[in-house]
């Protein structure tokens, strides 16, 4: 019962929570930011790219697993069970794919901007699995216990769409579910890529209208940008560390 409910708030939960605020208020800062002008392009770059995607999910977490014994077990890729994590990935995928079929094939989606919006929406999902689902939720975990955690990163989640998607009761359920499923193996494996793939893809680019503002060729060439600043990011992280084991 313990697993499930605690109480240990320390140092690091501070931190956690005033991480998961940072986010919240970087997404909220772009509601005044929602025109086409190039500034606020610029600006909603800088807000959502930048500092939260790259500067939290890349940045932060980095240096969070880095100081941290149990490296990237720390936020939730435990090589528990990778085979099972991996096979559940694909047959829940299969499976909700099959569920939002049956509402009928949606047309036109291997046209070009539904693809330049699916490279963007799949670099932001490393954010939501390195920061979210995987930062937040171990801290709040090791707090709070288990069901806690699943409340409170699903409410992080949902309400870090404010600047863009807000539709927070639904992607309130679809956090819980997420986080829910994570402890069937504790291996986040279960969850990404496939599974979380296909709710997000559909999510965004059939059922939302939040799709639209990221169909266009921007979009792809920040998806671009930003794995190609994350790459650099790691191997100078990974050079300094070395340099440092020497």
């Amino acid at each position: 019962m313990k697993n499930f409910f605690r109480f240990n708030f320390t140092k690091n939960t501070a931190v956690a929570f005033a991480a998961g605020a940072a986010m919240l208020a970087l997404s909220l800062l772009m509601l005044p930011f929602m025109g086409a002008s190039l500034f606020d392009k610029i600006a909603s770059f800088v807000l959502r790219d930048l500092l939260m995607i790259f500067g939290l999910g890349v940045v932060f977490v980095s240096l969070y697993v880095e100081r941290n014994k149990d490296g990237v077990k720390a936020i939730g890729f435990t090589g528990k069970k990778t085979a099972l994590s991996f096979l559940l990935d694909i047959v829940f995928a299969a499976a909700l794919l099959a569920m939002f079929l049956k509402e009928g094939r949606p047309q036109g989606i291997w046209e070009a901007k539904n693809l330049y919006a699916a490279a963007y929406i799949l670099v932001a999902g490393v954010f939501e699995m390195t920061f979210i689902y995987g930062y937040l939720r171990a801290c709040f975990e090791k707090a709070f216990g288990i069901i806690p955690a699943i409340i409170l990163t699903a409410a992080f989640y949902s309400f870090h769409h404010a600047g863009f998607q807000p539709e927070f009761l639904h992607l309130f359920f679809v956090g819980l579910m997420y986080c829910a499923v994570y402890y069937i193996t504790q291996n986040l494996l279960i969850v990404f890529p496939f599974f979380w793939a296909v709710g997000a893809l559909w999510d965004v680019i059939v059922s939302s209208d939040a799709g639209e503002e990221i169909k266009n060729f921007e979009s792809f060439a920040i998806a671009l940008a930003i794995l190609a600043l994350s790459a650099i990011w790691i191997f100078v992280f990974k050079k300094r560390l070395s340099g440092q084991a020497r």
